[in-house]
């Protein structure tokens, strides 16, 4: 077992994303973070070579670009996106919106691609 308090960890700003890493757990499985996306916030095209990514939406609407096609997220729903699929999200309204995402296997910094559109 491992118990990881929202207090023992330092959020990080990535592009004005503001995401606490709670990282792998001890565990080679998966990794979790919550990702808070403030009003016009963006997460910019990208792709994990090595990771699935699970983003279950706290408080949306998040509105996503997965290969092309354009999902909205909004608060309870869950978006499955596989490794080597380029995806994009953006907060497009005025309220705060707060992400739940899963790696698996766990986040690999070395395996994640960005670029611009």
């Amino acid at each position: 077992m491992k118990h990881v308090t929202s207090d023992s960890i330092k959020p990080f700003d990535f592009g004005g994303l503001r995401i606490t890493d709670f990282g792998p757990g001890g565990t080679e499985a998966a990794s979790v973070a919550v990702v808070a996306v403030p009003r016009g916030g963006r997460h910019p095209k990208a792709r994990s070579t090595k990771s699935d990514k699970y983003y279950f939406c706290l408080a949306g609407p998040v509105a996503f670009v997965v290969e092309g096609k354009k999902v909205m997220l909004l608060a309870g729903d869950l978006l499955m996106i596989s490794k080597g699929e380029w995806f994009s999200y953006a907060n497009t309204t005025g309220k705060k919106a707060r992400l739940f995402l899963v790696h698996v296997p766990p986040f690999d910094l070395d395996a994640e691609e960005l670029k611009e559109a």
